[in-house]
């Protein structure tokens, strides 16, 4: 039988049969990866086991300015807490594994899948880094030489794909950010992503992270002033104080309920 004769459908299975398609392949800047990893040498190299920070925090809303206490945790590259205390409030934000959750004043929230997607902490850059330094499915791109303030800095880019879960697909653009290390450190300068609440029409928050002050605690930087903006306007001070590393925090330390949106 001639394949000329078999029929386009039979003979579009035929070509999947015995040449399978392969996934598409993640792209890799070399520049951009090689300055990444730069970055995760001088900030220790690898990633502590878990970690504890306490500090003091201060928050500006419109005319409001609003002073607490701030921890943040740490374990591995996929699990953050950060429980903010404020004189009215007790805010926490825990993500786990792909799961996020939010709790105030008690009540707790299961946070929908775009804000998880960018719902890490990412106070503490090292673990933040390596998490898109060690995800097959991370993209990662050079943009460029940039001024940042007095100084220069190198601009990466980096964004989920997906890749092995296509059915995440429509979280990819959410994930992406924008990352400055210092030309000549190598340390994180600045973070800046998106932040959305939902899909759709849900607004788009440009929340954005700078960092100074780095100290070192048990063989890795940790950066002392952590500055956060939305939209581009000045929000939250955070000064760390303390910094305990291999502490010996449990899957309980970042318990999330899953759920529904």
């Amino acid at each position: 039988m001639r394949f000329a004769q078999l029929p386009a459908s039979f003979l579009f299975f035929l070509f999947h049969l015995f040449f399978p398609q392969s996934a598409s392949v993640v792209q890799r800047d070399p520049q951009a990866t090689a300055l990444l990893q730069s970055s995760l040498r001088a900030m220790g190299g690898s990633v502590p086991s878990d970690s504890v920070a306490n500090g003091t925090v201060v928050i500006v809303a419109g005319s409001l300015t609003t002073s607490g206490t701030i921890r943040i945790l740490t374990r591995g590259t996929d699990q953050t807490s950060e429980q903010l205390s404020l004189p009215q409030s007790a805010e926490t934000t825990v993500y786990s594994r792909g799961a996020a959750n939010a709790t105030a004043n008690g009540t707790t929230q299961v946070l929908s899948l775009e804000r998880t997607a960018s719902c890490q902490s990412a106070v503490f850059p090292l673990p933040f880094l390596a998490a898109a330094f060690v995800n097959p499915d991370e993209a990662i791109q050079y943009i460029g030489l940039e001024t940042l303030g007095q100084s220069q800095a190198q601009h990466i880019r980096v964004w989920n794909t997906f890749n092995s879960n296509p059915t995440l697909l429509f979280l990819s653009k959410v994930t992406t950010t924008d990352i400055w290390l210092d030309a000549s450190t190598n340390l994180p300068r600045q973070i800046s992503f998106v932040r959305r609440d939902g899909g759709g029409s849900a607004p788009k928050i440009a929340f954005s992270i700078s960092y100074s002050g780095y100290q070192n605690s048990g063989g890795v930087q940790y950066p002392r002033q952590i500055s956060e903006s939305l939209n581009g306007t000045p929000w939250t001070t955070i000064t760390i104080l303390s910094v305990a590393l291999n502490t010996g925090l449990t899957d309980t330390d970042f318990s999330v309920t899953q759920g529904v949106n």
